[in-house]
């Protein structure tokens, strides 16, 4: 898991990346192509180094695996066949274990230049999946790509809606995960996921859409909201930031002030 970004940066790479947001894909063989990318990668390096076997779910397995997966996902896509709330549930589950152990492939073959790849293939079809109604228990993988897209993002516009596609995700999730019972992880992915919602809408420098996710992020993590405005303000300090943004991070930290040491 990686940590949320940072808020304000000088300008990095803009022609790198006002494209990102159009490398996210909205249609399932898009998506598959994308995973088939990555899939071919993990078979070829795995065929030189010999270092993964069939035992279980090898590379041959999961990639026939996931061929299933995504010729059901055109079908249901067609709109020739169709799953209930709980079908498409256990269906995303699957999914995203799928894309898990393809993840996990690639570390254990030190496969280390498919993060990017990796980090759409998993924003993508979260998207996919949640707007044909499935509810996300397996967030991790999909927090982590959100959270490398938006350290990507330099764009205003591209981190608005960035924003609205967190927002998609996050009222998504499982009440097991939106009840963050849990707090002892600090990169767990419900907090990484809403605070990159964060960072994203203070990088937009919408004043508008600002309050809105603060509002979101103060009801979801309000033991994270004074940290997480307290670290905005210091960055504000070192940018050129409009003073729109700065009244509405001073305005919300002083709504959230930073609780003292103990």
């Amino acid at each position: 898991m990686i940590p949320p970004g940072t808020f304000f940066r000088p300008e990095l790479d803009i022609q790198r990346k006002s494209l990102e947001m159009t490398r996210l894909a909205f249609e399932i063989d898009a998506i598959s192509q994308m995973t088939l990318q990555v899939m071919q990668t993990v078979l070829a390096v795995n065929e030189k180094k010999q270092k993964l076997t069939e035992d279980g779910l090898g590379p041959l397995a999961l990639a026939s695996a996931l061929s299933d997966f995504y010729q059901i996902s055109s079908i249901l896509e067609s709109g020739q066949q169709v799953m209930d709330t709980e079908q498409i549930t256990e269906f995303a589950d699957y999914g995203l274990d799928l894309v898990d152990r393809l993840a996990y492939q690639l570390r254990l073959l030190e496969i280390t230049d498919q993060r990017d790849q990796m980090s759409h293939i998993y924003v993508s079809l979260a998207l996919w999946l949640v707007r044909r109604r499935a509810t996300l228990d397996n967030i991790e993988g999909v927090a982590d790509g959100f959270g490398w897209i938006v350290n990507s993002l330099s764009d205003t516009n591209d981190l608005a809606e960035m924003c609205q596609l967190i927002e998609e995700v996050a009222e998504a999730a499982s009440e097991n995960k939106k009840m963050d019972e849990d707090k002892s992880n600090p990169w767990r992915p419900w907090r990484v996921l809403n605070l990159n919602a964060g960072i994203a809408a203070t990088r937009s420098l919408d004043p508008e859409l600002m309050e809105r996710v603060f509002d979101e992020v103060g009801r979801r993590l309000p033991y994270d909201m004074s940290g997480f405005l307290a670290d905005g303000k210091r960055q504000m300090m070192t940018q050129n930031v409009p003073e729109a943004v700065q009244e509405v991070m001073n305005r919300y930290a002083d709504k959230w002030p930073a609780r003292p040491a103990h």
